[in-house]
């Protein structure tokens, strides 16, 4: 018979580890890449039919054959264009606080050399497909051999039309990222989904492209006909030797050998009305294909975070009720998705977290349920990163008036010296410089000296008579005259002259046209430092807002254990002092020198036009401390806020609108 002490202890089950977030968005991200590139191959295959050189029909429409095989390759150029999509995807709009700031920012980036070289790759590949697509007829082979007692010649024709792709693959990475076509439209699709849930017309992505055709074709207008206008003349003046002497010429030398004439230069265009014809064209397709793949990429990547009407991290059943994606985790998942390194992944966590608050009951109470989790309760890890983000913009606001306080706190300092000097009169007798005896008698001469030649000049000035000319007055009177021309000429030409002078041609030139991207705005400055650069972290603050106040005042039904209470004042705090910490900052930011438009009305947030999405930052915030302080205000002593703390809310809430707050 075995002890009690013999028998083996039965050891606790182990804490299943939640997945990985990225486990869940990379499957998701892939989905919708794939429905994406299966559109877009459709338009392909349409490309294919019509660059197909066969004149039957029957082979023309064959997917199995030529037309399959050059749908395909056409494929390629689009895809070259989702791999600069993956490859620069973000959320956000980009921020700097000038335009020059944005473009020596891309310049500087390797993704915008990237993104160049994948729209060169596009741009080549698909002028090569156009070109071996053209029968003999298009005049577009390397050797023009003409007619039969004509002598072989290289053809220049090729050479423009390849030229015209590159110079256009330029001009659209140009536009790319000027655009800034890789964000992906969180704020539109968020819009899309509150009026459907209004009752407008339900938005699929078919519908939503068929909304952006008119858009798309604008654009291919905008870049194929000035494109072409414009490239035409690079060419001739400073790509087509370029081009012959390393492309044209050696390509056809290696075709015909000894039979082609020596180089003498580049020949002639040959059928100027027909390339212009083709180039045109495949331009135009080729345009079309670029603005597409785009419009198709960001029209599904953007749709919200849900897998067959369930949140990303959920378990995903079918029709039958089996499980087909089982996630041990959830909320833990979720958890490490606002902790991962990478700023995709915390964005589409957030983006579900609202989702979850605000849709699916079940879930959102698991967040006041699990108490028992590793490093805190779900509730107060997910409360704390939310209040993080929404700090962060007190932290920036901070950290961008440091230098400033600095300099203001040194100079007081350093003029401090000469106050007291004026305060208090002359300085003491300690202070003064000490001489020697030569110095003082030095400094004596100099003094009779100097009223020796005062007193002479006075007396010679009072004993002219009335209306008599003096010599030596009409002498002193243009000594003095050339003495003040002398002193502004040196003031003209010191440092400080100079320095004005630059800085008036400067601000002439800030206000013309060729200067307006070289100003820092008002606007620009406030949202570099509000929401964040290099992109704007506007929507993760609203997210993070809304999820958090729709936490704390639905606590009142669901919270159990009683954990969301003691997290009040910390809530109001936080949103008191970001809501005050902005308003501040607007009234006190200087403009920079080079905003010549800056006016003080520019400070009003309802006004300024390019301060709408601080200003939709801020309404959500101050709608967010006026729910919460509506819920619990009535608790304010219990959850140990003081009347002095409530009274600054209510003074946070009425300077950013909420005067209807402030009269209840």
């Amino acid at each position: 018979m075995t002890t009690p002490a013999s028998q083996p202890t039965a050891t606790p089950p182990a804490i299943p580890t939640a997945r990985p977030y990225k486990d869940f968005l990379t499957p998701l991200l892939h989905r919708r890449f794939t429905h994406a590139a299966l559109l877009l191959l459709a338009q392909c295959y349409l490309y294919a039919i019509i660059l197909s050189p066969s004149s039957s029909l029957l082979w023309r429409l064959l997917p199995i054959g030529l037309s399959g095989i050059r749908t395909l390759l056409i494929f390629m150029p689009a895809l070259a264009v989702f791999i600069i999509r993956v490859m620069n995807m973000h959320i956000g709009r980009r921020t700097s606080t000038s335009p020059v700031e944005t473009i020596v920012q891309r310049a500087l980036d390797s993704r915008a050399w990237a993104t160049a070289f994948w729209y060169i790759f596009s741009a080549c590949f698909f002028g090569e497909l156009y070109i071996w697509s053209r029968t003999k007829d298009a005049d577009l082979g390397w050797i023009d051999y003409g007619r039969s007692y004509e002598r072989p010649k290289v053809n220049e024709n090729p050479v423009l039309l390849r030229s015209i792709y590159v110079m256009l693959a330029i001009a659209q990475t140009g536009l790319h990222l000027w655009r800034d076509y890789d964000r992906i439209e969180v704020e539109e699709t968020e819009a899309r989904e509150s009026r459907q849930i209004e009752g407008a017309v339900v938005s699929g992505p078919m519908h939503l492209l068929v909304l952006q055709s008119q858009t798309i074709l604008g654009r291919v207008l905008r870049l194929v006909m000035p494109g072409i206008v414009f490239c035409v003349p690079v060419y001739f003046l400073f790509v087509r030797q370029t081009m012959w002497n390393c492309l044209a010429y050696p390509i056809a030398k290696t075709m015909l050998g000894r039979h082609l004439p020596s180089n003498e230069g580049p020949t002639a265009i040959s059928g100027a009305g027909k390339l212009l014809w083709q180039a045109v064209s495949s331009s135009a397709m080729l345009v079309v294909l670029w603005e597409f793949s785009n419009a198709v990429f960001g029209t599904y990547v953007a749709q919200l975070p849900l897998k067959r009407s369930e949140t990303l991290t959920a378990d995903i059943k079918d029709a039958a009720g089996r499980v087909i994606s089982k996630s041990v985790d959830p909320n833990g998942s979720l958890i490490r998705g606002f902790k991962a390194k990478k700023d995709l992944p915390r964005s589409f966590a957030l983006w579900e977290l609202i989702l979850i608050v605000t849709r699916y009951d079940a879930r959102r109470q698991t967040i006041f349920a699990e108490v028992d989790r590793a490093g805190g309760s779900t509730w107060s890890q997910v409360s704390s990163y939310c209040l993080d983000e929404i700090s962060a913009v007190s932290t920036r606001i901070r950290r961008s008036q440091e230098p400033l306080q600095a300099v203001q706190t040194s100079q007081p300092q350093q003029d401090q010296p000469q106050q007291q000097q004026q305060q208090y009169g002359l300085p003491k007798i300690a202070q003064q410089q000490v001489h020697n005896d030569g110095q003082v008698v030095q400094q004596r001469i100099g003094k009779v000296d100097a009223m020796q030649t005062v007193g002479n000049f006075a007396k010679i000035v009072g004993q002219q008579q009335h209306g008599q000319t003096s010599s030596v007055l009409h002498y002193g009177q243009l000594a003095i005259e050339y003495g003040l021309n002398k002193t502004n000429a040196r003031q003209a030409l010191s440092n400080n002259g100079i320095q004005s002078k630059l800085q008036e041609y400067g601000l002439q030139f800030l206000q013309t046209p060729v200067g307006e991207p070289l100003r820092r705005t008002f606007a620009n400055q406030v949202e570099a430092v509000v929401l964040g650069v290099p992109y704007s972290n506007g929507i993760n603050i609203i997210h993070a807002s809304r999820a958090l106040v729709q936490l704390a005042v639905r606590s009142f039904q669901e919270d159990r254990y009683g954990q969301v209470s003691p997290s009040i004042p910390n809530i109001i705090r936080t949103y008191t002092d970001v809501l005050s910490s902005i308003t501040r900052f607007i009234a006190s930011l200087p403009p920079h020198w080079t905003d010549v438009a800056f006016t003080d009305g520019q400070r009003d947030l309802d006004r300024n036009e390019g301060l709408r999405e601080v200003k939709d930052v801020a309404d959500v915030l101050r709608e967010g401390l006026e729910e919460v302080v509506l819920a619990f205000g009535e608790y304010a002593d219990n959850i140990g806020l003081s009347r002095v703390e409530m009274r600054l809310a209510r003074e946070a809430i009425g300077k950013c609108g909420g005067r209807g707050m402030v009269q209840r």
